[in-house]
């Protein structure tokens, strides 16, 4: 494992909220709403919610939910830890999980709302920091749910939409990213001519205590860098504590025998005082023979085992 650390200055927070995109709350006939931050103190539509935490502070503030389907709702809301997925997307704890970390900090003034056909409620809440919380960022969300049954399944689905909370507390922040060794494999045709493809899977872990994201640059390249394939991708954000997994295919590459190639991750934090950090680096090589000549090269060893036993034999004919 390759291990990625940084420091960054400590700063005021900045918290970005965002529908969670856990799954559609919406459908063509049936319940569908939606929720946000409710607008400011001012009255302004607000985008964000935007905080400056200490340890031990406290923040009230309430989320936004409105009905826009034809029938009533009875949603339940709660907070809860939020995480990446292995696969990349941003997602929460579901309510039978214990939340462990900001989804502990968030206190709301009711665990469900009603609302009638068109109907806008706002449900506050309130954010408490514990006086030895850590530094860094503590990403959590609140979560309306509503279980519906599926009329062909004859199974409950639970519809959860959300707002998230990323909350971040002062003091020292150290990015850290951690990139798997790569497990590659190469994937030839028949015609030794032609090329084939590589994949390349490596998982990328953060360690540290903030958000963080990179770019992927995957290469691969035969004896003495010939014929060289690469290609890059933006990885998604990355929250502190979470792993995912990536899958990297390289086309067009040449069954040259041997083949090197390594995984390069510029990583970036993310939020107040986002700064590109020093890249980190996974080596890897493979053999690439091609089949056609892979099987020519047994059949070759294959007659040269049998020539040589057969002139053994037709020696040892002679010598008796």
């Amino acid at each position: 494992m390759r291990r990625f650390p940084a420091l960054l200055a400590a700063a005021s927070l900045s918290v970005a909220a965002a529908v969670l995109p856990l799954s559609p709350a919406s459908a063509a006939d049936g319940p569908a709403w939606s929720v946000g931050p409710t607008a400011d103190a001012s009255g302004a539509t607000r985008a964000n919610f935007d905080y400056s935490l200490d340890p031990g502070a406290v923040v009230e503030d309430s989320i936004s939910v409105r009905n826009d389907g034809a029938t009533e709702l009875v949603l339940d809301v709660y907070p809860a830890d939020a995480f990446t997925t292995r696969e990349g997307g941003i997602d929460v704890l579901t309510a039978g999980t214990a939340s462990e970390d900001a989804g502990t900090w968030i206190a709301l003034d009711s665990s469900s709302v009603t609302l009638v056909p068109g109907q806008e409620a706002a449900v506050p809440f309130t954010v408490t920091v514990p006086a030895d919380a850590q530094p860094g960022d503590h990403p959590a969300g609140i979560v309306t749910s509503l279980r519906v049954e599926d009329p062909d399944s004859q199974v409950q689905i639970d519809r959860r939409l959300g707002t998230r909370l990323q909350l971040r507390v002062s003091g020292e922040l150290v990015p850290s990213l951690e990139l798997s060794d790569p497990v590659v494999a190469f994937s030839g045709v028949w015609n030794p001519f032609a090329t084939g493809f590589v994949t390349v899977d490596y998982s990328v872990g953060n360690t540290g205590n903030t958000r963080v994201t990179a770019l992927a640059d995957t290469s691969i390249a035969g004896p003495l860098g010939v014929a060289g394939v690469s290609a890059q991708r933006q990885l998604p954000e990355v929250l502190p504590g979470s792993t995912i997994d990536v899958r990297e295919e390289l086309d067009g590459v040449g069954a040259l025998v041997w083949l090197s190639g390594a995984v390069s991750l510029q990583p970036t934090s993310v939020g107040f005082g986002a700064a590109t950090l020093d890249p980190v680096t996974a080596d890897f090589a493979l053999a690439a023979v091609p089949v056609a000549t892979l099987l020519i090269v047994l059949v070759l060893a294959a007659g040269v085992v049998v020539a040589v036993l057969l002139v053994r034999r037709r020696r040892g004919a002679r010598a008796a």
